[in-house]
Order: C-alpha cells, then structure tokens, then sequence
C-alpha cells in the first residue's frame, strides 16, 4: 500500500538480507529450531464474500494539484476506503460527496465513520485505523440504527462525513479512513482532496479527475465483507500447523473495475479495505498456543481472537481477546527483513474453535500467517506425558522388558501339591524290582514333568513374545495407521493442492492465453494504431505545424493589425476623451460663467432691491419725517400708525428681499446641480468609453488567448494522443513483464509446493521407513525367540537322545551280565547233571520240590549271535530285560508263571509306551 509493499515471492531473499544486514529479532519463539519449515499447512476455504467496497489509494500520493481521487457506483451496503499522503506545501483534506444520479429521491444511512491521525509515520496511521475498526465494530443486524441518515434529492448532491472538514492533512502526512453506508438505491460517491475551506459539494462539480498511479489500488469491488473457515481441524498430535492469509492461492485478491477508466480491470493487491472472519477448528488431548507471523514484510495491526470452549467445564463459553501488533510493544512494525519473526496471541486448549477478526492494515504486507503449535512443541521442558500400565509379560519393540522379567513357576508352590512330583522312599513293601520300577517310573515322571514345566515356560515365553510381537504389531499398525492417515491427508492435500493448482494453472494459462491473445491483439492493434496514429500524428503535426506558423503569421498580422487598430482607437479614445473632456470643461466654464453671471445678476438685483428698499424706506423715513415735520401737530396716533405702517412695510421689503435672496441662492444650486449633472454625465460618458476600450482590449486579448489557446489544445491533443500511443505500447510492455512475473511467481509457488510436497512425501516415507523399520525389529526379535526356541528344542532333543544311547549301552551291558550270569548258572547245572542222578531219580527225589524257571533263558544258538548295537536295538520296551542294581542282581526263584506273550499291534504298542513309559534301572 506504500513503497513497503512487496510480494510474496521475495520473503526468502528478505529472511537471507535479515542473515546478512543483523536483523534484531522480535520473535516469541525459535521457530527454526521446532522445526518451523515442517509445519503444515492449514489451507482456509473461501465461505462468502458480499458487501460494496470503493477503494481510494491511488493516486496514493496527491500532487502537485489536488482534485477527484476516486469515484464508483454503491448500490445497498457499501463501505468507502480511503488511503492518501498530501505531497502539497498547503494543508488539505479529504471530502466524500454522494451523487443521486436518479430520478427519484435517494435516502442514504451512515452507519460507521472512522479516521485515523494524519501523521508522517505510515505504520503508525494504518495501525491506528485497525485498532479503530476492531474497538468501533460494524452493527451488522438488521435493526442496527445508523449515525444518520440524509435525503438526496434526484441529481442532487451532499456530503458525508464532516468531521473531515475540519481535519487537515498536512505536508508528507498520510490519512486514512473508512465510511460504512447503506443506500436505498444506486449512489455515486466520490473521494477528493481539496484546499481547507472549499465548498466540497461546490468543487465536485469541477474538479479534475486525478491519474491513477503504478500501483492501480482504486475502484469498485465486491467483498468488503470475507468470511473464511479451515475445514481441516488442527490436530495437537500431529505438530505444528500454519494458516496463510493473502497470498493469492487460498485467499484470493478480489477484482473490480475503475469507474473513472472506463470500467479499466483492477485488483486489490493485498485486500486493503476488506474485513475478514476466519473460523479455525482445532482437537486433540494437548493444549496449544496462537501466534502470528508475517511473511511479505513489516506488519503493524491489530487482530481480535474468539476461543467458542467446546468441551470441559467451560463448553459453550467464549473468551475474546485483542492483540495489537506494532506501536506499544516496542517496534514499530514486525517482520522487517525476516520471516521468523512472530508474536504471541494467546494460549488455547484443544477442541477450541478460534474466530479471528481483522482488517488488512494500511502501510503493512502480506501475506501473513497464523502458527498454531502444540504446547509440547512450543515448551518440551514442560511436556507431560501418560503413563501406562502395561502388563509384566509384554516387551517394548526391541524384545526388552517393560517393567521387569516375571517368574513362570512349574508347578504350585506351597500347596495342597506341593510335593507333587518327590519320590516317598519312606514306606516301601514292593520289591527290590517293584522298587526299582517305581523308582525309575518317578524319575522318568520327574524328567516328564520337568519336560512340562519346560514346554509350559517355553509356551508362556513364546505366548510373552507373541504378546509382545501382538503389541509390537499393534503399535506398528497404528504407526502404520497414522502414516496410512498422514500419507491420505497428505494425498487429500497434495490432491486439493494439485487441483487448486490445476485449476489456478488452468485458469492462470487461460487468462494468460487470453491475455497473451489479447495483450498480443492489442499489442498488434496498439502497434498499428500508434504507427497510423503517429503517422497521422506527424501528418496532423505538420500540418498543424503548417497551421500552426500560418496561423502564428496571420495571428502576427492580425496581432499586429489590431494593435494598431487599437492603438489607432485608443488614440482615437484618448483624442475623444481630451475633447470631451476639454468641452466638458469648456462647458463646466461656460456653465460656471454663466452661474456667476446670473449670480452677479441676481446679486446686483438684489442690491438695487436693497438699494431701492433702502431708497423707499429712506424716502418713507424723509416723508414721516416731513409729515411729522409738516404734521407735528398730528397726534401722535397718526405718527406711531404711520411708523407702524413704515415699519410693516420696511418689513414686507425685508421679506421681498429675503426671498429674492432664497430664489437666488435656489438658482444658484440649480445652476450648480446642472453644472454636477452635466460633469457627472460628461464623467459617466468617459467612463463607458474608457470601458468601451477596455472591454474591446479585453475582447481581443481574449480572442488572442483564444487563439493560442486551441493552438495550445491543439498541440495538447496531439501530444496526449503521442502520450496515449506510448503509454498504450507502455502498458502492452508492463503486461507482457507483469505476465512473465506472474509465470515466474507462480513457477516460484509451484516448484515451492512440489518442494513442501517432496518434503511431505519425504516425512511420510520417513514415517513409513521407521514403521517398517519398527516391524522389521519386531520381526527380528521374534525370528531371534524363534531361533532360540528352536536352538534350546534342538539342545533338548539332543540331550535326550544322548541319554537314550546311554540307557541302551546301560541295558545292553546289564543284558549282557545277565546272560553272562544264566550261562553260568546253565553251566553249573550241566554240571550238576554229570555227576548227579539221572532225571527220573531227580524227578523222584523232587515231586515236593516247586518247579525251577530260568527266567528268559536263552539257547546256546542265541547266546553266541552277535549283540545289535544302541542303532539296531528294535525290540519293544516290553521284551526288553529289566535292570536291577548291581547289590541286588541275581537269579529269580519262583517267579510267577509266565503267559505266552503275543505280538504287540502298532495301536496296543502306542497305547502301552503311553501307559508304561521306559523304566530306568540303576546298577546300584
């Protein structure tokens, strides 16, 4: 809005310039070091945009002249911006004028008025208007009352705000102001400067419409009112987040028309003059704190925060608080050189739903942006954490213990079975075999159970690990979960993205196409038209030129001619005017002579009057005097009659002679009277000639001026119409270099978000590769437990069967010594039968004697085959000899008669290992 505006293409070089020149920070928080880079984004979606705003910021500096700066057409609710720095020695103001440009009677209704201070100091104006806007809130109900209200009549005028009458704005200061009106039917408003003390409403019938400047921030526009809202909640868990405002991608610059240019195209660069409402909804279990964060250069405003509780003890309440950024904190703006400055606006919980109101301050840049970070974030010291109680038997990811190991008992302990599994020797009446049996059944039973006891650990310790794998898996599906969620939200993102940047690319190239095509039109059209119209140009200079030295000759001529015209009248006047004025005189003379004369006359009149009343008195006195002399005998009533009668008559003469004096001194003013008159008249005859010169001096000083004065338009026309080819060629050539800025900003803001996207992409695959690297361990411990599982089954394996070829050696030598023993006993009985009687005297001799069985005896032919191996031992447990210590090895007598054993079926084989498992013998 003034010459600290700037792009948003140039917030890294500011944030490098901020490096270089030592910036001194005004920043709440490191952004850098949490990771600010990584934030992200929060789009905000467009909900409406309504209301009239007639924008008035450029010409944003006036002068040398002032005049109209801005004009346009409100119809219904309408809001008037204006943003101006006197660039004038004297003092001005601002005036606001309606125009009914209807037939009808137009009521309009003022419903806010706000100004700032007029002050050299930009940040400090425009912030002194945002503070006023959210301080002095606009009544948007339908029953709001406004300030008041006026009548215009139809193509009448009147003016609205007066307070600005008496506002001056000085030299170099900047003035800035917003009007909030509502109108019944179409209005014309128009903003101007003007000197103090100029009738406003008088002056908008001839003050000259002001250029607009480089800047084109002037016209009509729709959205003076914007409501924006997040769709997608800030979510505590998942980091900080950022809303970005006035960047032209989400939030869009509003378009309008100049009025004053014949509807010419322009755009609000920064939605100055636009109020906005932005609803954040936010969840989570952690609370959050609020910053801001200027990115396209310093900022200096003021911005209201609502915090609707919608959950806890507080739901449905809301907390409303303004911050002001610049002025009283300190700095006079933020964000100077840098993006990472930033400032706090408050503390929130998760669930809240923030509101945010603000306008774009004057003097200040966007675009902007709200931080939103979690506490543990913002604050790691202070990071709270959940425990968990987790059970004993579960294992982190890395197969480690979470609490400690936990004891797997046996078999109870301490109970009713608690000598579960002990051999009793302390009563036995069974046999030294039945004994050894016995024995060998509970040792082969202790050895089982041990077995037991070993699978039953083996079993809880692969449940334990299968728990933990469940629990590895779980969390590595949640991982998963939240990277399959943070890659969906990242694909609806990069998706909404692409497709606002498809459709903004598509747009953008079908405007730029259009524009090309247009620009090119009228580029080719413009060229043409300047070339013809310069031609013509040149033909209508020259020609002009020809007109021009022929008229200047004639002029001369005619200038030359009329002077001597006039001169030879102004002789002429002059000579007529000395006589005049000489008759005049000669009259005024005659006139005065001849009133002198009369005078004279009139006054040797009245002295032979006077002589002749003193003539007649003195012969009436010599007459009494005689009559008294010649009567002095007459009484003296006939004297004192006729001295009264002398006297009545002295008296009649004294009165004939006074009104004779009366009728001459009448005379004499008459005389006088038409003397003035005559000179008066000779004067006004004078006067009118004199006027008569002047006025035709004037006239052809006038027609003179004239002349040159369409010979100056003339020359005007044609160096505006030069001016016009240039500045159209001009504009083709801005276009063409605002349309090549415009690709290479939005080739900036692509690469810029195919490289936040890469940088998604390359979190998420981050994430990914730490859940698969979180299940590869899982799977790794588990492979270990299994190998370790499968190497103590092998050992157990082995040792068992170590011990089975040691039992069999063990059989074969105690089958071996009791062969060895039954060939010895065969051999004494052979013996015995050589010397002794034959067998029936033996079979005589002992009929009482039980008969004597060899158990197992063998022949001769089986004693001498040879001995199978530990390998080649086959036969059933069942034929196998019994082995008995060696204390107690020796020949069975009496033994029980023996049934012929038959064959063994593989089922009753299975089922007799299982009821008589392998006896063990010992040897003593």
């Amino acid at each position: 809005m003034f010459s600290y505006k700037s792009r948003y293409c140039v917030a890294a070089a500011m944030a490098a310039m901020a490096a270089l020149t030592g910036h001194v920070e005004a920043r709440d928080i490191d952004l850098q070091s949490i990771g600010y880079f990584q934030f992200s984004p929060l789009p905000p979606t467009l909900v409406s945009q309504t209301d009239t705003l007639l924008l008035s910021d450029s010409p944003e500096y006036v002068g040398p002249v002032g005049g109209t700066l801005s004009a346009g057409t409100i119809n219904g609710n309408g809001r008037i911006y204006f943003y101006h720095v006197n660039e004038m020695d004297q003092p001005h103001k601002i005036a606001i004028v309606l125009e009914n440009q209807t037939a009808y009677p137009n009521t309009v209704h003022v419903m806010r008025q706000l100004k700032s201070i007029a002050t050299p100091d930009y940040f400090a104006a425009g912030r002194d208007l945002s503070r006023k806007d959210l301080e002095q809130p606009l009544n948007e109900s339908p029953n709001a009352r406004p300030l008041y209200s006026l009548s215009i009549p139809p193509q009448g005028r009147k003016l609205i705000f007066s307070d600005l009458e008496q506002t001056p704005v000085y030299q170099d200061a900047l003035f800035t102001g917003i009007v909030d009106i509502k109108t019944e039917a179409p209005v014309f408003a128009r903003v101007m400067m003007l000197p103090m003390g100029i009738d406003a409403v008088d002056a908008s019938h001839w003050a000259k419409n002001l250029p607009i400047d480089e800047i084109q921030l002037r016209g009509i526009y729709t959205g003076s009112k914007r409501n924006m809202e997040v769709t997608t909640p800030f979510d505590t868990t998942l980091g900080g987040a950022f809303v970005e405002i006035g960047n032209d991608r989400e939030d869009m610059f509003i378009n309008g028309v100049d009025e004053m240019q014949n509807k010419a195209f322009v755009r609000d660069r920064g939605n100055y003059g636009v109020s906005y409402t932005l609803k954040i909804p936010t969840k989570g279990n952690e609370p959050f704190r609020l910053y801001f964060n200027p990115l396209g250069g310093p900022y200096s405003g003021s911005f209201t925060v609502k915090a609707l509780h919608q959950q806890g003890a507080r739901r449905g309440q809301t907390d409303t608080r303004t911050y002001h950024i610049g002025g009283a904190d300190g700095i006079s703006a933020l964000g100077d050189g840098t993006i990472l400055d930033s400032r706090i606006m408050g503390n929130y919980n998760a669930g809240d739903l923030l509101t945010l109101n603000f306008m774009p301050a004057g003097a200040s840049n966007l675009p902007i942006r709200f931080l939103l970070i979690p506490e543990s974030l913002a604050n790691p010291q202070k990071h709270q954490t959940i425990a968990v109680n987790v059970p004993k038997d579960v294992k982190d990811s890395l197969g480690h213990p979470t609490q400690g190991t936990t004891q797997i008992p046996v078999g109870p302990i301490g109970g009713k079975d608690s000598n579960k599994g002990t051999v009793d020797t302390t009563k036995s009446t069974l046999t030294p075999s039945k004994q050894a049996e016995n024995i060998a059944h509970e040792e082969t039973k202790k050895l089982s159970d041990k077995a037991a006891a070993e699978a039953k650990k083996e079993a809880q310790l692969k449940k334990s690990k299968e728990a933990e794998e469940t629990l590895a898996r779980k969390k590595a599906e949640e991982a998963k979960l939240a990277a399959e969620k943070a890659e969906m939200a990242r694909k609806a993102a990069e998706a909404k993205h692409a497709e606002i940047e498809r459709k903004m690319a598509e747009k953008a190239e079908a405007d730029r196409k259009a524009a090309e095509l247009k620009v090119a039109q009228e580029a080719q059209a413009a060229k043409e038209k300047a070339a013809l119209e310069a031609k013509k140009a040149e033909e209508m200079r020259q020609a002009e030129e020809a007109k021009r030295i022929e008229a200047a000759r004639k002029a001369e001529l005619e200038r030359q001619a009329e002077e001597a015209r006039k001169a030879e009248e102004v002789r002429k006047a002059e000579l007529a005017r000395i006589e005049a004025a000489r008759k005049a005189e000669a009259e005024r003379v005659e006139a005065a002579r001849k009133a002198e004369a009369a005078r004279i006359a009139a006054e040797e009149r009245r002295l032979e009057e006077e002589r002749r009343i003193e003539a007649a008195r003195v012969e009436a006195a010599r007459k009494a005097e005689e009559a008294r002399k010649a009567a002095e005998a007459k009484a003296r009533f006939e004297a004192q009659r006729a001295a009264e009668k002398a006297a009545l008559e002295a008296k009649r003469a004294e009165e004939e002679r006074l009104a004779a004096e009366a009728k001459a001194r009448l005379e004499a003013q008459r005389i006088e009277a038409a003397r003035k008159a005559e000179e008066a008249r000779r004067a006004e005859e004078a006067r009118k000639a004199e006027e008569a010169r002047i006025e035709a001096a004037r006239k052809a000083e006038e027609a003179r001026l004239a002349a040159e004065a369409k010979r100056a338009e003339e020359a005007r026309k044609a160096e505006e119409a030069r001016i016009e080819a240039a500045r159209k060629a001009e504009q083709a050539r801005l276009a063409e270099e605002a349309r090549k800025a415009e690709q290479e900003r939005l080739a900036a803001e692509r690469a810029e978000a195919e490289h936040q996207a890469a940088e998604a992409r390359r979190i998420a695959e981050e994430r990914y590769q730490a859940h698969l690297e979180a299940e590869r361990k899982a799977e790794e411990a588990r492979q270990q437990a299994l190998a370790q599982a499968e190497v103590e089954r092998k050992a157990k394996e082995r040792a068992e069967a170590i011990q089975r070829v040691k039992e069999q050696q063990e059989n074969a030598r105690r089958r071996a010594e009791l062969a060895r023993q039954q060939i010895e006993a065969e051999r004494k009985a052979a013996q015995a039968a050589k010397i002794g009687p034959s067998f029936n005297e033996l079979d005589d001799i002992h009929e009482d004697t039980p008969n004597v069985t060899i158990p197992n005896a063998v022949s001769i032919d089986e004693l001498t085959k040879p001995r199978p191996t530990a390998s080649q031992n086959t036969r059933r447990r069942d034929q196998r000899q019994p082995q008995v210590p060696q204390d107690q090895q020796y020949v069975q007598v009496n033994p029980m008669p023996t049934a012929p054993v038959a064959p063994l079926a593989p089922q009753n084989e299975q089922k007799n290992e299982e009821q008589n498992p392998p006896r063990i013998y010992p040897l003593g």
